[in-house]
């Protein structure tokens, strides 16, 4: 059965205004396609380490929800002393702002690598918690136990 005009119109439209679902509701699709049909007894122990890992990571996004939360409330600069906070979605966008906005004069990804990469995998967020121009770094869980612990 043949679309009329209106509905391949219509169904463009939809397609251009929801690429992101799509794409995801694609990828989803593969992943179940290739469970179901493909997968080798390695493949399933893989999948299985890598969607533990990434149940991990969404435990800590939405930890920074917390976080966010603690550093929207008014009196917050007063009762942590001028702490300054920052929040990295993951390590990359963290190297990323170093290299715009950070000393000319530092080698960056020299940092990045001795600093950062070791203690957080690509996918983690990163908690910059900053006082008087020293940065400490942490994970979404450790830091919404620090900022507890202060507040």
């Amino acid at each position: 059965m043949s679309q009329t005009e209106a509905q391949k119109r219509a169904q463009q439209k939809y397609n251009q205004n929801n690429k992101a679902k799509r794409r995801l509701s694609s990828y989803r699709n593969s992943a179940r396609v290739f469970i179901r049909s493909y997968a080798s007894d390695e493949d399933l122990a893989e999948l299985s380490q890598l969607i533990q890992e990434r149940r991990r990571v969404n435990k800590m996004l939405r930890r920074l929800d917390g976080i966010r939360d603690y550093v929207k409330r008014p009196d917050f600069s007063e009762k942590t002393h001028q702490l300054q906070v920052l929040i990295w979605r993951t390590p990359a966008e963290l190297l990323a702002d170093r290299q715009a906005n950070g000393a000319s004069d530092v080698d960056w990804d020299s940092w990045f690598d001795a600093k950062i990469s070791p203690r957080f995998n690509k996918e983690e967020p990163v908690v910059e918690l900053k006082r008087h121009g020293h940065s400490k770094f942490y994970n979404s869980n450790r830091a919404f136990d620090i900022l507890d612990w202060l507040y």
